[in-house]
Formats: structure tokens, C-alpha cells, sequence
């Protein structure tokens, strides 16, 4: 081989091989700007226990919740219906409330409804007026001896109108 062709050769094995690192290190991800503890905690874990099958027991802690959620401040009456670990809550709230003070409410109730019963991995809070008679009435009809199941489809579409409070 003449010397311009290992020249040519040597030069282009260089070339690919300086390419070849470049494109490594474009790869590299950056630091994450926010320091780990900036940065919003996991939510707490879920307790270990079970909610209990029992409808009974599940009503006693269904009424439990609601005299904690109407103790909260700018809550005037509560009702709490218990579905597996996913509790929802409605809410009446004292008249002169705002909407800042709504979410308040809201996420306080939500905190305190989780904090009596750790065993809850979702909580659905609601100050609208008609989820909230939809839930007294649902409450009403559990209470009443009927099965939770007769309610899913309400359920379901009171899911659809408000959002959980993450654990």
C-alpha cells in the first residue's frame, strides 16, 4: 500500500474514532436541577391492614370519617361513603367560604380523613352541592341495609367529576 492510502486509512479510522466518543458524551443526561431535597416527597405507603368486609364495620368507620371531616374549620356538614380503600367525601361548607378557602377546605378534610384512617388510598373530596346530596343519599341507602354494588354506577360517575387526593 502506497503511504497517501495508509494515510487515508489511519485518518479515517481517527475520524470514527473521534466520532464515536463525541456521540458518547452528547448521550450524558445532565444534573437534575432540583436538589433532592427541593424536590416534593413519595406519598406516605398505604397501611399494611385491610378495610374490613364487614358492611357494619365499614358504616362505623364511614360515620368516624364524617364527624372528623365536619370537625374541620369551614366545614358545616359531612358525609363519608367508603368504597374497598377509596373514600368519598361531600362537603358543605360554611356560607361566607371563598374559592381560595374552598380548596383549602378541601385538601384539609382530605388530610384529615386520611389521617384517621390510614388504611384509605384514595380520597375523593367534593363541595359541589349535588355530588354532595348524591353521596348523603348513597350513604342514606348503605346505612339502609342495601349493598354498596347497587351504587357503582354513581360511583363511577362521581369518579368522573372530581379528582382524588393523592397518599
Amino acid at each position: 500500500m502506497t503511504s497517501f492510502k495508509k494515510v487515508m486509512v489511519l485518518a479515517a479510522a481517527l475520524l470514527i474514532g473521534l466520532q464515536l466518543l463525541a456521540g458518547c458524551n452528547m448521550a450524558r443526561k445532565p444534573a437534575p436541577q432540583n436538589p433532592p431535597e427541593a424536590q416534593v416527597p413519595a406519598p406516605a405507603a398505604p397501611s399494611n391492614q385491610a378495610m374490613p368486609d364487614n358492611a357494619e364495620e365499614v358504616n362505623q368507620i364511614a360515620e368516624r370519617l364524617t364527624e372528623t371531616a365536619a370537625q374541620v374549620p369551614g366545614v358545616e356538614r359531612a358525609v363519608v361513603v367508603i368504597a374497598g380503600t377509596t373514600a368519598y367525601v361531600g362537603v358543605d361548607q360554611k356560607e361566607d367560604m371563598g374559592g381560595a378557602d374552598t380548596e383549602k377546605v378541601k385538601r384539609d378534610v382530605s388530610n384529615e380523613v386520611k389521617k384517621a384512617e390510614p388504611r384509605l388510598t384514595a380520597v375523593y373530596v367534593s363541595s359541589d352541592p349535588d355530588v354532595t346530596a348524591r353521596l348523603r343519599s348513597i350513604a342514606d341507602g348503605v346505612a339502609a341495609g342495601k349493598p354498596l354494588s347497587t351504587f357503582d354506577n354513581e360511583l363511577s360517575e362521581i369518579t368522573k367529576r372530581i379528582s382524588p387526593t393523592s397518599r
